[in-house]
């Protein structure tokens, strides 16, 4: 995972398209802080920020995994990588774990716009809360992904499933507004993906009030991106075998 995570940094420094998300993330947050400050719902104003940050941690993510396989086949190296002895399931999240920064980074740019252009008042509360529910959020991210890039094993186009893994995610995490806005029906869904508890945990570390459950919310984030990390080497192995037995592993 270390080497994977060495390969990536070095891609990713000399790939624009990774950070694609930095120059976005801000008009992101001028769309969402605008919505709030229209409807006169400063009270909002740090759910438009961890949004935007949330945002732009899942796209990257999501984004890196996709390009992981898909540039393996276009170099034609897939093969090897299967081949090899390491599962390809740690490849893939090492591969994904150092973008987690520049993800990141879209929450402190989130942060710069509601604050500056604003003029918003978003002190932390509770920012030791906030760092281990961010590194833990980002972790779980790194995992989840890694099981999601299953469907980008056994699929020649992975911009559909890119599309289609990102939005989703961002209603039933409720990234930029609390699960609770959201139909009684699909609220139980919601607390399967690990971001709406990132989320609810962010959102409780800005305010003055004191976070409750902080240790059981960290864990069901860990829990839920565990699960899917476990996933993701079962999945994935599945998958690679079956692109061997049909002959798709280097398909472009």
């Amino acid at each position: 995972m270390a080497a994977a995570a060495k390969v990536q940094w070095n891609t990713s420094m000399r790939a624009p398209e990774h950070m694609l998300i930095v120059v976005t993330a801000p008009v992101m947050s001028v769309i969402f802080l605008s919505i709030v400050r229209y409807n006169d719902r400063d009270d909002l104003m740090a759910n438009a920020v961890i949004g935007t940050g949330l945002f732009g941690i899942w796209f990257v993510a999501v984004d890196v995994a996709g390009g992981v396989i898909q540039n393996e086949r276009w170099m034609s190296t897939l093969d090897l990588v299967l081949a090899a002895p390491r599962a390809f399931a740690l490849v893939v999240c090492g591969r994904i774990l150092p973008v987690m920064l520049i993800g990141a980074f879209t929450l402190v740019e989130s942060w710069l716009v509601a604050t500056v252009g604003f003029g918003a008042q978003l002190p932390v509360r509770h920012p030791g809360i906030a760092l281990i529910a961010l590194i833990v959020t980002l972790l779980a991210t790194a995992c989840t992904a890694t099981m999601l890039a299953t469907f980008f094993v056994i699929s020649r186009d992975t911009t559909i499933y890119q599309n289609a893994l990102s939005y989703p995610f961002y209603i039933l995490g409720g990234v930029v507004f609390p699960l609770s806005v959201l139909p009684d029906w699909i609220q139980p869904l919601g607390r399967v993906i690990f971001l709406s508890w990132s989320a609810d945990l962010l959102r409780d570390s800005l305010s003055g009030d004191e976070v409750h459950d902080v240790v059981p919310r960290l864990g069901a984030i860990a829990g839920l991106g565990a699960i899917a990390l476990l996933l993701g080497i079962v999945l994935i192995r599945k998958a690679a075998d079956r692109a061997r037995r049909t002959g798709m592993v280097s398909l472009a």
